[in-house]
């Protein structure tokens, strides 16, 4: 049987991350409101107070969860700027990180565009680094358009912004409408379907902002 962490393993001071973690896995089985700092304590094998140490209040644990989403989104986003000198490869590849990304955290994401979080920023104990993240995803995604757009790739009648977001809200409304088929793929033959849907809805997307 294996054995629950124990208050040893957080002396050199990565009791947050430990509480982060299992707070994220927790997060796509229970959803944000049963998630619980007492649990997460429990699970954890700590005293009940310890996570509060690092997280004063439950909002502030899902601001680091969100703050965490938009980090990795943003390592996703540098993912796609590096895989190919040509933009259009480059703006299928974020679209491509960005839906599997959600498929693989969809509670997350949700607390992620909610507003929840948003709303409550100026009480946030960590605010500095979820802003900072947040923008550097942001970013990571603009400098992709921007880029196809100076090289008359892209459609240029638009702002940069509103074709940015058009193609986000896209690939966003494609995740969350295929969450529960995605988590019904039982077999490889199924994912690759699967996938070579979400390949060809983002060569659709990419050919309708084409210049």
């Amino acid at each position: 049987m294996k054995k629950k962490k124990s208050m040893e393993s957080y002396h050199h001071g990565n009791l947050r991350e430990a509480v982060l973690e299992h707070s994220i896995v927790e997060l796509e089985k229970k959803g944000a409101f049963a998630l619980s700092l007492r649990d997460i304590a429990q699970d954890l094998s700590v005293s009940h107070t310890a996570p509060y140490k690092h997280f004063p209040k439950k909002i502030d644990l899902l601001a680091a969860i969100v703050s965490k989403g938009f980090f990795d989104l943003g390592l996703g986003m540098q993912r796609a700027w590096e895989y190919s000198s040509d933009p259009l490869k480059k703006l299928k590849k974020a679209g491509e990180e960005y839906i599997l990304l959600l498929l693989s955290h969809p509670r997350r994401t949700e607390l992620m565009f909610g507003g929840e979080i948003e709303s409550q920023m100026s009480t946030l104990e960590n605010k500095e680094e979820l802003q900072e993240n947040s923008k550097l995803a942001y970013m990571g995604m603009f400098k992709i358009v921007e880029e196809g757009q100076k090289s008359k790739l892209l459609n240029s009648d638009v702002s940069t912004e509103t074709l940015m977001m058009m193609y986000w809200s896209l690939v966003h409304g494609f995740a969350v409408l295929n969450e529960f088929k995605w988590k019904s793929c039982k077999s490889d033959q199924e994912k690759s379907a699967f996938l070579k849907e979400m390949n060809d809805i983002l060569d659709l997307l990419i050919e309708k902002t084409k210049a």
